[in-house]
């Protein structure tokens, strides 16, 4: 069951405005627990001692609200160690899915169609894939192709996979594979080192021509929170 403290595990591209804004005010409150001003805000018992993956959970939200063209607050520090993110839970994710279900239904949607079976689960989240692992990338499209995953365990690995920071090479290889699908409608090059003006440019070309497969794609939102 959704309630209003519920942190989402699944990509923010995946919830609509109204959810996206929850999220953000709630994880606004989340990041600063522990310090004065928010004293009174409770980090949920499965995120304790998680709470700076919060940080850079409140900073993936936040890029998606900016694609959306929504007013943010501002990006959080976040640690320079390695992110410590608690442990996806399936019940918890089906219940999200559920809520995303049920909202859309009602016509309120996210960025993100949500995924019917397991070829458009992986098409949505190969990106983000692509940029932390090659080699997965691969296992996991034959897996997929193959039918040898079976769904559930297909969110929880791509929800896992998501959360691992990706390296500034593999970033660049999935803009440049996402690049393809916008490359006639901007003069930028590819193989610029500024990697955050091309998932801006990536981003503005992605909605301006309504491009279908890239706007399913979790990687145009998430990436964006990693550089």
């Amino acid at each position: 069951m959704y309630s209003k403290s519920t942190v989402f595990d699944i990509d923010a591209g995946l919830l609509d405005d109204e959810l996206l804004a929850s999220q953000m005010r709630l994880l606004t409150g989340l990041a600063g627990a522990g310090h004065p001003r928010d004293a009174q805000t409770a980090v949920p018992a499965g995120w304790q001692g998680h709470e700076d993956a919060l940080a850079l959970r409140l900073n993936q939200i936040q890029e998606e609200a900016a694609l959306r063209k929504f007013a943010i607050p501002g990006r959080v520090p976040v640690t320079e160690e390695s992110v410590i993110w608690p442990i996806p839970d399936l019940n918890g994710v089906r219940n999200q899915l559920a809520t995303i279900r049920s909202r859309a239904e009602e016509n309120n949607a996210g960025r993100i169609r949500l995924p019917r079976n397991d070829h458009e689960l992986w098409a949505t989240y190969k990106y983000s894939v692509l940029a932390r692992n090659d080699r997965a990338y691969q296992s996991f499209g034959q897996r997929v192709a193959a039918r040898a995953i079976p769904l559930d365990e297909l969110w929880l690995s791509m929800i896992s996979a998501s959360r691992v920071a990706p390296l500034r090479g593999g970033v660049r290889n999935a803009l440049q594979h996402m690049w393809g699908y916008v490359s006639r409608h901007s003069a930028m090059h590819p193989g610029t080192e500024d990697l955050v003006g091309l998932a801006a440019e990536i981003q503005n070309q992605a909605v301006a021509h309504q491009v279908s497969y890239l706007l399913n794609s979790t990687a145009l939102g998430e990436l964006r929170a990693w550089l």
